[in-house]
């Protein structure tokens, strides 16, 4: 009875429905809705769509741990393709670029931009074909809601940098628009200025709904690509600061797919980047991850009052800021931190150690199947290998106040990590605290040995001091290429646009202070003159041609004579 009665419910819900589609000028959707009497029948149709969709050869290497009936339900009524992205247009230009140079080994390289002037001088360099927008940069260049500008603590609103994305990404089309009036009239081959942008999502901003939410912001406001990072909300810092705080494996990977999902309900092929920061970094933010205890420190003392209880001890005395710092590097300095093999190796003869190795991986690999134990796998199989001896080890006493655990940042970290990340994201992003190239082929080496066609990603950093590095201009020059082949494909000067800004001003500035005119005309229309720069004839680079185009559509013509690019007051005639 009761099940008749809400299907009368629902056939009346139905009716209703199909009344208002009857209004729609769309009949594909009248058909379907007159097709589809049930909410059954409609999600069994769309998943069956999304299954067929996912199982293209842009989702050949993406894994997800939900259904398409998931996705489905999530969707409400309306098809996912009545809803169309650009940015899921520009997703699939991204896409066969990175499988083209991926195969011939060659790289996807390119510039970080902080405003539509330089992504237009991107975009005609014909090597260059993606652009690259900074979570630095819009921190700290970038005019926000807040009025704002601060480091990058990945600390302002969150729709900071989708912002930055819609304002080139709408630059992007306008100065596309423009290229392709010109080249129609001219018969020419227009500039392609719509390169697909990646950007930084930081770490999310949130938790899952947070990180969909940002997801969603980027995919509507035009980012072929985002990369999220490995660290904790409020404990962010640039890659290249010390004080990054890493958060458990299993949270990462719930932002990864979360932001999957998300794209999934609305339709798109936007690429996912997993960048993981476990290289460098050294204060996790929970041990609740056992594929994260291996790389987690302590002390081996015995009865040390931790150093938190010591601290809020001093704090509550009004104990000076200076004093606190230096008993806080004393403490350190009498509790050496080790991971938990490593006191095992410190408490053990060399002879425990090799057999608690040889065990070890017999476990891993014959019983249990994986390439982690946790600490207490680790606690009970040193007490096998070793009944007489009592291994110390305390991961809490040199906990941060904050809670955070100390943690062994380095290049196992990091591929650890990046082998869970690897099948949820379309790319691995391995930041790093120096350019190497030998850590970079190490890292491709075991992350290609279980995902063959899992493309990396390096940052070029401003922040490395190249030449300090032992690189000769020849070295300098191949680093690009040399990465490719490893499978580095997409490589990325992040902050290159915030850099040029700085050194060209500051440079015509200093000289214009007390040369005036004669430094701007050297330091700036010469050289565009020169290097045929575009930004010359800066009307036409705005697009006033374009615009007088659309007045003389509009007014039949009327208007040539007061167009903004004709007649005696246009001075760009000049050059």
């Amino acid at each position: 009875m009761l099940l008749m009665i809400k299907n009368k419910v629902f056939d009346r819900t139905t009716s209703k429905i199909l009344e208002k589609l009857a209004l729609f000028p769309d009949k594909s959707l009248r058909r379907h809705f007159s097709k589809a009497r049930s909410a059954e029948d409609f999600i069994s149709s769309e998943s069956t769509k999304v299954d067929e969709w996912w199982a293209s050869s842009r989702f050949e290497n993406v894994s997800r741990p939900y259904s398409a009936t998931d996705v489905v339900k999530h969707r409400g009524s309306m098809p996912a393709k009545t809803s169309v992205y650009p940015s899921s247009y520009q997703a699939r230009k991204l896409f066969n670029l990175l499988e083209e140079n991926f195969k011939s080994g060659t790289p996807l390289h390119t510039l970080g931009v902080i405003d539509p002037v330089q992504m237009s001088q991107l975009a005609r360099c014909e090597g260059i074909k993606v652009a690259y927008i900074s979570g630095w940069a819009c921190s700290s260049t970038l005019v926000g809601s807040t009025n704002e500008v601060s480091p990058d603590f990945g600390d302002y609103p969150y729709d900071t940098v989708p912002n930055q994305v819609e304002r080139i990404f709408k630059a992007q089309q306008m100065h596309d628009r423009k290229a392709f009036l010109e080249a129609s009239i001219r018969g020419s081959t227009p500039v392609d200025y719509l390169q697909p942008i990646i950007a930084d999502a930081d770490m999310g901003h949130g938790g899952p709904t947070t990180v969909m939410k940002v997801a969603k912001l980027f995919a509507e406001k035009g980012a072929a690509g985002i990369h999220l990072e490995d660290q904790m909300v409020g404990g962010k810092r640039c890659g290249h600061l010390s004080g990054a705080v890493l958060v458990p494996t299993a949270t990462h990977l719930m932002r990864l797919i979360s932001t999957r999902f998300q794209w999934d309900i609305m339709g798109t092929e936007n690429l996912l980047i997993a960048r993981t920061d476990s290289c460098n970094g050294n204060l996790l933010s929970s041990s609740s991850d056992p594929r994260d205890h291996e790389f987690i420190k302590g002390i081996i003392r015995e009865n040390v009052v931790p150093w938190s209880e010591k601290l809020i001890e001093m704090e509550d005395k009004k104990v000076s800021t200076s004093t606190i710092s230096d008993m806080e590097q004393e403490w350190y300095q009498e509790n050496e931190l080790f991971t938990f093999e490593e006191a095992i190796a410190k408490q053990c003869t060399a002879g425990e150690f090799k057999k608690y190795n040889e065990k070890k991986d017999d476990l891993m690999t014959n019983k249990l199947g994986r390439s982690y134990l946790s600490l207490r796998e680790m606690k009970l199989l040193a007490q096998e290998i070793a009944p007489s001896k009592k291994v110390t080890f305390d991961w809490d006493a040199p906990r941060t106040k904050e809670g955070y655990y100390m943690f062994k940042g380095c290049i196992e970290a990091a591929i650890r990590r990046s082998l869970v990340f690897a099948p949820y994201s379309d790319m691995i992003w391995l930041e790093t605290k120096t350019p190497d190239l030998e850590q970079a082929r190490s890292f491709s080496s075991e992350i290609h040995k279980y995902f063959p066609a899992t493309k990396l990603v390096y940052n070029l950093s401003p922040s490395f001091n190249w030449s300090a590095h032992g690189f000769d201009d020849k070295a300098l020059k191949s680093f690009i290429w040399d990465l490719a082949k490893e499978g580095f494909t997409l490589q990325l000067v992040s902050l290159a646009g915030l850099h040029s800004d700085g050194v060209s001003f500051w440079e015509l500035a200093s000289s214009f202070q007390t040369d005036g005119m004669k430094a701007y005309v050297e330091k700036v229309q010469r050289r565009e003159k020169k290097s045929n720069c575009d930004i010359l004839t800066h009307q036409l680079w705005s697009g006033a041609e374009y615009v007088d185009s659309l007045m003389k559509v509009v007014q039949n013509g009327a208007s040539s004579q007061t167009l903004s690019t004709s007649g005696e007051s246009f001075t760009e005639t000049q050059f």
